[in-house]
């Protein structure tokens, strides 16, 4: 059984250039009455919840929009979904704090065993490693309860994506 992305990526090619392209997506975040938030600045988009409806899981999805390919008039979007980036920090800190504990607990139980004492340190390890499978675990957890988030947030750049068709 596969393990799930941590950060879900997506490419998508548009039908217009860039600046077209940059253009859709300013007007999806200038709309008053749409229900997605965001950000542009130079070529990166940053697409949110809205507030009312954000909760703890909530994802943002960065894209990117850049030549599709060197002499193409194409625009490439790539998109990257991640959560709220303190809470992305938070995960990311503790995973760190947890791996620097793992370490010292190791170094201090091989000094244990080198000085003839019981290894009790050794039995941090197990339980750090818990730890962090329970902090993954609620990532995945979080990650479902955002996933109908992040397809309304997919479905607007699709929907701009679409929007720009050759038929047009």
């Amino acid at each position: 059984m596969p393990l799930a992305k941590m950060r879900p990526t997506f490419n998508l090619t548009s039908a217009s250039d860039v600046n077209s392209t940059l253009d859709q997506l300013r007007s999806l975040v200038s709309e008053d009455d749409y229900p997605i938030d965001g950000r542009i600045a130079g070529n990166a988009v940053m697409l949110v919840i809205p507030p009312r409806a954000r909760h703890f899981w909530s994802p943002w999805l960065h894209i990117e929009v850049l030549e599709h390919t060197t002499n193409s008039p194409l625009a490439s979007i790539q998109g990257r979904f991640a959560p709220n980036p303190s809470v992305w920090t938070g995960f990311m800190l503790t995973y760190i704090a947890l791996i620097t504990l793992i370490f010292f607990a190791a170094i201090f139980g091989f000094a244990q065993l080198i000085m003839h004492n019981p290894p009790w340190a050794f039995g941090l390890i197990p339980a750090l490693l818990i730890a962090g499978a329970i902090m993954y675990w609620s990532s995945l957890v979080g990650q479902r309860l955002a996933n109908s988030q992040m397809h309304e947030l997919y479905d607007a750049v699709a929907s701009v994506v679409a929007a720009q068709s050759p038929a047009d």
